[in-house]
């Protein structure tokens, strides 16, 4: 199998960051990662795409059974147990501690939720299912939308420098090559959610881009102003 298969390196990278791998293909992925400069970067692109969406979700603790499933599935549970048996009661301080810590970011990953099969007590985030990040040239996001169940979360980040009379407008690019369709003016800071229902159909197939109106928005319809960003939809599971 050739690991360096831009599509093979690219989804191996994305299971890796988002923890959906196997304790053991999680090994072999670490030796690879030691080998090949070109899985780091893979790597590198999925965190700085992904990590992000965890800063804005509440901490969670899991409940006992929740966690036990966590620690056999990234194969904790053997070191767990023989810790346990050969260490001193005090001396395993560090080790829950550690495990903790661990535990509260894998469970702030929104994707893992999918298979974790949480108990009913606890409600997680609506599952991602789509993102696109909206770069600047630096390759720093300015902003990152979310495809969460019925709606696409946009949350501003690093937003380009503008004035007060001025707005950040974003469209779609179809792929039939139609002309652009406003999806609306994108929050200079904070966070706005869209319902998906009032989305056109094809979105999650079509670009993205970023254009510099009047404030409120452009006046014609079409992009009056600069384009400065753009962007493709990355598919995460079933839209």
């Amino acid at each position: 199998m050739n690991y360096l298969k831009s599509e093979l390196a690219e989804e191996l990278a994305k299971r890796y960051v988002l923890g959906t791998m196997s304790a053991g293909a999680r090994r072999r992925f670490n030796q690879l990662l030691m080998q090949h400069r070109s899985l780091q970067e893979w790597v590198w692109q999925w965190e700085q795409l992904l990590n992000p969406m965890t800063e804005s979700l509440p901490e969670i603790t899991p409940d006992q059974s929740l966690w036990q499933r966590i620690t056999e599935r990234l194969g904790w549970q053997s070191a767990i147990q023989s810790a346990s048996q050969t260490a001193p009661a005090g001396r395993l301080g560090w080790l829950s501690g550690w495990i903790t810590a661990g535990a509260a970011l894998l469970v702030a990953v929104v994707i893992g939720w999918q298979s974790l099969q949480p108990q009913p007590s606890i409600t997680p985030p609506a599952a991602v299912n789509a993102v696109a990040v909206l770069q600047t040239e630096l390759n720093k996001s300015a902003w990152l939308l979310q495809q969460r169940g019925p709606k696409v979360n946009v949350t501003a980040q690093q937003v380009p420098s503008s004035t007060s009379a001025q707005d950040f407008e974003l469209w779609m690019l179809p792929q039939s090559g139609k002309a652009p369709i406003s999806l609306g003016l994108l929050p200079k800071k904070g966070q706005l959610a869209w319902l998906k229902s009032k989305m056109p159909d094809e979105l999650f197939n079509a670009g993205l881009a970023v254009s510099v109106e009047p404030k409120g928005g452009s006046p014609t319809g079409a992009p009056t102003g600069p384009v400065i960003l753009t962007a493709n939809w990355i598919t995460l599971s079933g839209v």
